[in-house]
């Protein structure tokens, strides 16, 4: 059983997404092992914060400042390959 609290954001979101898909879907084995896994997915206080936090990074991407970031991050990542031909002399 693990907390909420002391996971990673990414994992927390990954399960309140599987959460509400199996909500969606009526697939209640799934429900049932997550509530399982970690019983304060369903509590609904955290449930708004984990939506709060997905609807506030979602704004965050609109945003010119997170595009800059993303462009200077994939700048740092791209490099320039040098096609040199070999030639059999």
């Amino acid at each position: 059983m693990n907390s909420l609290d002391d996971m990673p954001v990414n994992d927390a979101i990954a399960l309140y997404y599987e959460k509400h898909h199996a909500m969606r879907q009526g697939d209640m084995k799934k429900l049932l092992e997550l509530k399982n896994k970690c019983p304060q997915i369903f509590d609904k206080e955290k449930d708004a914060q984990i939506r709060d936090m997905i609807d506030y990074c979602k704004a965050f991407q609109e945003t010119d400042r997170y595009k800059e970031l993303r462009r200077m991050e994939l700048k740092e990542k791209l490099s320039v390959i040098h096609n040199e031909k070999i030639t059999n002399e």
